[in-house]
């Protein structure tokens, strides 16, 4: 028996108040240990920032010419589902950038997705992947961020219809959480570098559905569809031996990444940040080869092979 019309309203008023409530929801903003405010650095943030996220791929102010350059943002990133996004202002503006937030709330952003005033961030800011950044690593990413020059720059945002619904509907932030860097002898470090402190991972593993979520059942088999701005299709990075890193050697690893070369002579797309990356320590670049040689090989027909030779 279908309920009254008036009954009918009522329970729809109801699930949007409900909605709009959670909308609002605010995450907690992180508390950090003495040890932990003792450890944070503005230079590990700005290993960080420079050599392992490249945050200036997009947050600078010309990522095309200059990715060292000002993080001043207003790269746009166009997308029917969330309209226009463009990068923020990540330097230490009090009016345009990040000036009046505090450590906590730079924090926040990189690792749940919410902004100081409570918006949610639109997913082109890859807080997915940085959720798992550690306390120590992303309280260093703030002081560093807040050691810039300011640059004044008004950024906006156009968000579209159906990212509008999906914040009011079902899109939330990250929740929060506290994380340790892992012992940097161990596999899990290489990890921690590809996939929650810079962001390996986030293009080179596959992506599907409505949302475009990361296939992490498949991570680092590369990218046979990806999104429209990408100017080449991420390789399969797993040690399978014909379309992966399966036949590569520690040296090749290290080679093609300080050269921007495989050993083919093939050029990397300047897409691929490797001119940053090259920057990494020694220590830090075996950590992700060593990482990604023990992942379950994936053989990806679709992706770009990855042959060193």
């Amino acid at each position: 028996m279908q309920a009254p019309a008036g009954m009918r309203f009522h329970r729809i008023a109801a699930v949007c108040v409900v909605a709009l409530a959670c909308r609002h929801a605010q995450v907690p903003l992180p508390a950090f240990s003495p040890a932990i405010v003792s450890a944070a650095t503005a230079a590990r943030g700005e290993y960080i920032v420079r050599n392992v996220a490249v945050c200036g791929g997009c947050h600078a102010a010309d990522p095309k010419h200059d990715v060292d350059g000002p993080l001043s943002g207003g790269t746009e990133f166009r997308d029917w589902r969330i309209g226009i996004a463009r990068a923020s202002n990540l330097t230490p503006d009090a009016e345009t950038g990040i000036g009046s937030w505090s450590d906590a709330e730079i924090v926040r952003a990189i690792r749940n997705g919410q902004r100081k005033d409570g918006r949610l961030l639109a997913p082109v800011m890859p807080y997915e992947w940085f959720h798992e950044m550690s306390d120590d690593d992303a309280l260093s990413v703030a002081r560093y961020l807040k050691s810039l020059a300011p640059v004044r720059h008004e950024v906006t945002q156009s968000p579209s219809i159906a990212f509008k619904l999906g914040k009011l509907l079902f899109l939330r932030p990250k929740p929060a959480v506290s994380v340790a860097t892992p012992p940097r002898g161990a596999t899990a470090y290489g990890g921690y570098l590809a996939q929650h402190a810079g962001l390996c991972a986030d293009c080179h593993t596959p992506r599907s559905g409505l949302q475009s979520k990361p296939d992490k059942n498949r991570l680092f088999a590369g990218m046979a569809h990806p999104p429209k701005d990408f100017p080449k299709r991420p390789t399969d990075l797993t040690p399978d031996p014909d379309t992966g890193i399966g036949r590569w050697s520690e040296a090749d690893f290290l080679q093609t990444l300080r050269s921007g070369k495989r050993l083919s002579g093939e050029e990397l797309d300047p897409f691929m940040p490797w001119r940053q990356i090259r920057r990494m320590s020694d220590d830090d670049l075996r950590a992700i080869y060593v990482y990604l040689r023990s992942l379950p090989p994936i053989r990806n027909d679709e992706a770009p092979a990855a042959r060193a030779k």
